[in-house]
């Protein structure tokens, strides 16, 4: 209880010191809060630049941002919303937007971003809940599989592509060969020492859809029955737990610099390790996609996006601040200064690193062709859990199919213990 009163608190005096910002005495422009979780050093001053130029575009709002730490930053709303002192905009994270819909903390955005602004969104950076748009990214992440040319020389692997991606028996193979010419102890890193649930199903849902299972039944967001059980997902589960079990993934990596150390030779990761691996590998370094295990390459998408608060006084002006974020070179220079990748084609087309040609471009076209929208129901944190309890126990060597099955329970009967409006379809 104490806890909870201290976010209350904390809410109300990050509400209050950005509601009382200066505009000027005699400035008739209405103000706006802004709350965004705290990110980079290079994003967030991004972000500041995209705010002045914005207020100093129009003379009708005045955008006041604030930074709060990400590690609060769900309870932080949660508490803002229960004092009744919501930002007027803000960031939300993409698997919390249904839940927070759901809880009445957001507004739909259908009337104040025009739904051709909408389309043209890679649909995975919208966050869309029982058929209404809540939250639209402005940059996103795209994941691959790193590796350096003459690693997939040495054992004769071809280099695959974006239209003829690695077959899964292939991957497979490639591994093998890899443990068996002893270079590397473990060929591959999963990054698995991480145990956060938001990356076991951010990394490895989307490698259960390409076998043919899903975290859920997406027609009713029902029941997880036959599709996290059933014979794709069985499939999927005995593939995973053989890559400990063989020796091609180690359990734990001591850090996540097993590929720049040179202690594996493949690593499944995002967007964000690109520079570091750049310096590294050089010109010899390879971005691929991911194999694709029967129906076809599959990727997470979904991340920080942005929204506007149920109680926002002013949702026409906050509806213009996101119109104005999603301009093409707004999205380009976001982009280009955080690493994020851009969720347009214009917005693309507009960046250094992410237009045709650029170092970059690989992660756009990954993302546009082959990310998935994680399920948009308030029930995905129970998802979460559940999936990721099931695939570690999997990786110590569990029983796959019980692994599941108790998954399975644990979502169903989330499911039907929560009231009737948690339930609804997207």
């Amino acid at each position: 209880m104490v806890a909870w009163r201290r976010m209350i608190a904390t809410a109300l005096m990050a509400g209050s010191a950005a509601s009382c910002a200066p505009v000027g005495s005699a400035d008739p422009r209405t103000e706006l809060v802004l709350w965004r979780n705290q990110v980079g050093l290079q994003e967030e001053a991004a972000t500041a630049a995209l705010v002045a130029r914005f207020n100093a575009a129009q003379s009708k709002w005045h955008v006041v941002a604030q930074s709060l730490p990400q590690g609060g930053y769900g309870q932080s709303i949660v508490a803002a919303s229960l004092a009744g002192r919501m930002p007027c905009i803000m960031t939300v994270d993409s698997p919390t937007v249904a839940s927070y819909a759901w809880a009445g903390h957001l507004r739909p955005l259908d009337a104040y971003v025009p739904a051709s602004n909408i389309a043209q969104i890679i649909p995975a950076a919208v966050g869309r809940y029982a058929g209404k748009t809540y939250a639209l990214g402005q940059i996103d992440a795209a994941l691959a599989i790193y590796t350096k040319r003459s690693i997939l020389a040495s054992v004769g692997a071809r280099v695959p592509t974006l239209d003829h991606p690695w077959s899964g028996a292939e991957f497979q193979t490639i591994l093998e060969r890899l443990k068996a010419a002893g270079a590397y102890r473990y060929p591959l890193d999963l990054a698995t020492r991480d145990d956060k649930p938001s990356w076991w199903t951010y990394a490895f849902s989307p490698v259960l859809r390409s076998f043919g299972g899903d975290l859920i039944d997406r027609t009713g967001l029902a029941s997880a029955q036959g599709e996290l059980n059933g014979e794709p997902a069985i499939r999927f589960g005995t593939w995973f737990q053989g890559l400990f079990r063989k020796g091609l993934v180690n359990r734990k990596e001591p850090d996540e610099n097993g590929f720049v150390k040179g202690r594996s030779a493949l690593v499944y990761s995002g967007n964000w390790w690109v520079a570091d691996y750049r310096d590294y590998a050089g010109k010899d370094l390879l971005v691929l996609p991911p194999p694709d295990f029967g129906q076809g390459v599959r990727i997470g998408g979904g991340s920080w996006q942005w929204a506007i608060s149920r109680t926002c006084a002013h949702p026409d002006g906050a509806g213009a601040f996101i119109r104005f974020l999603l301009q093409p070179d707004n999205i380009a220079a976001m982009s280009d200064a955080s690493g994020g990748v851009p969720v347009t084609e214009a917005g693309a087309a507009a960046s250094k690193a992410f237009g045709k040609g650029g170092d970059s471009r690989i992660f756009f076209d990954l993302m546009r062709r082959f990310a998935l929208e994680r399920p948009a129901t308030p029930a995905f944190p129970t998802i979460a859990n559940a999936f990721t309890a099931a695939m570690r126990d999997i990786m110590d060597g569990g029983d796959v199919r019980d692994s599941l099955d108790d998954a399975v329970d644990d979502i169903d009967g989330a499911i039907a213990d929560s009231p009737p409006s948690a339930k609804a379809g997207k």
